[in-house]
């Protein structure tokens, strides 16, 4: 069988599904995705990539439209380097496309017989969810109009796909209730053999990781993130953080992440959020320290050593970083936010608190440093969660295959 994966990063939301189909000689694979983007080596074939002919932003177009254009490029792009494809003799039985880029828009055009499954992980909305979170002022008629419109190549690609897959509830809550009835809820899926906890006599090793040392017995919060952003919460950590080793003199802070805005804004200023964090609030830059994104091995050791982690999110996609830190045992303080209510339930199994109680946030914390029955009592029921949720790996890949085998006639299972 044939299977074409698109995406506009590589391997993205995909990393699983497309190595497991990969260690399968009976299939041939590709993968087509944006040149420029993020991409990360994994152990399959690289990516075939593609590129979008110029760019979106021309001064004649809708501002309404001018996110529809670029998916439209996209398409088009993603649509040249598939007919090259063609030309040479691949023809895909199945398609395997993240839809809302664009990259998705124009392949049944191409092949029309190809089975079409796609991943649907975000629709916009101009109330409700992330959009004007935490503002006192309502959005305004030219702004929602232009939200409204970010959804055309995501109802396109839904007209035509033969199913659907949304990673989580919240995520198909963002859907129209008229079309929940099509999305498979299915998680990407945490490798609970990798995320898991270390063993106490491992844990009294400490943790050293980029020349920064912390010992066993230093109380130890972690926050990770891909980027200081306000999407990730990061202003209400910042200053949370600040109260927390006002607080607690004893309390060690690491902070692991880059200067990118994924989601959102950038600071008008030119300032970075990590920038105006560090100039707005007081630490002590002994005990407060700073690492860039890491190596897996490396974010996994910073998990595992973790007395406290800290995750902040408004209401938008939750990170796999949540599902990994629960996987791994963290004790988790997280925003009182849908998506994050959606993996923890409060004094269960992790600890939410209200997205914009910087006091709040910075007193759970504190207390559960000082409370070890507490901490470890929600260490290991945040891994139970994981577990008897079915966010575990294993679960959600057999899952994903089932889709596969029914709009393809394979049999395909985990061993």
């Amino acid at each position: 069988m044939n299977i074409l994966f698109t995406h506009n990063n590589f391997p993205a939301q995909f990393r699983h599904l497309y190595k497991w189909l990969s260690a399968n000689t009976d299939f041939n694979i590709k993968f087509l995705a944006l040149a420029g983007e993020w991409n990360v080596d994994i152990e399959a074939s690289n990516p075939v990539k593609f590129t979008i002919s110029r760019d979106s932003r021309g001064k004649l177009c809708h501002p309404n439209l001018k996110r529809f254009e670029k998916a439209v490029l996209t398409g088009q792009g993603c649509l040249r380097t598939a007919m090259r494809l063609n030309e040479d003799g691949f023809v895909p039985d199945l398609i395997i496309g993240h839809s809302g880029f664009g990259s998705t828009l124009y392949l049944k055009e191409l092949w029309p017989n190809a089975k079409f499954l796609g991943y649907f992980e975000w629709f916009y909305k101009s109330q409700g969810s992330d959009v004007g979170f935490g503002k006192l002022e309502k959005t305004s008629p030219d702004m929602a109009c232009r939200i409204h419109t970010y959804n055309a190549p995501i109802l396109m690609d839904l007209a035509l796909c033969d199913r659907a897959i949304v990673p989580t509830y919240w995520q198909q809550k963002q859907f129209p209730k008229k079309h929940h009835q099509f999305f498979d809820v299915i998680f990407d899926g945490v490798d609970v053999n990798i995320f898991q906890p270390l063993k106490t006599n491992e844990l009294d090793m400490g943790i050293t990781i980029n020349g920064v040392k912390i010992d066993a017995d230093i109380p130890l919060v972690t926050y990770t993130t891909r980027g200081f952003e306000p999407y990730r919460g990061w202003p209400q950590v910042a200053e949370g953080i600040s109260l927390l080793m006002q607080r607690n003199p004893q309390i060690h802070v690491l902070l692991v992440g880059s200067d990118e805005v994924a989601y959102g804004s950038k600071r008008a200023d030119g300032k970075t959020w990590r920038e105006w964090a560090f100039e707005t609030f007081n630490y002590d830059e002994k005990r407060l320290h700073l690492l860039p994104p890491l190596s897996y091995e490396d974010y996994l050791r910073v998990l595992q050593f973790s007395w406290v982690h800290v995750y902040w999110t408004i209401p938008f996609i939750a990170s796999w970083s949540l599902f990994e830190s629960l996987s791994t045992g963290c004790c988790v303080i997280a925003s009182n936010t849908e998506p994050v209510k959606e993996a923890i339930t409060s004094g269960s199994n992790g600890i939410l608190v209200d997205f914009f109680d910087i006091d709040g946030m910075a007193a759970r914390v504190d207390e559960l440093i000082t409370d070890s029955e507490h901490r470890h009592f929600l260490k290991k029921a945040a891994r139970q969660r994981v577990i008897e949720s079915k966010y575990d790996l294993k679960t959600c890949l057999s899952k994903q295959l089932n889709v596969i085998n029914e709009i393809t006639g394979e049999s395909l299972e985990i061993n």
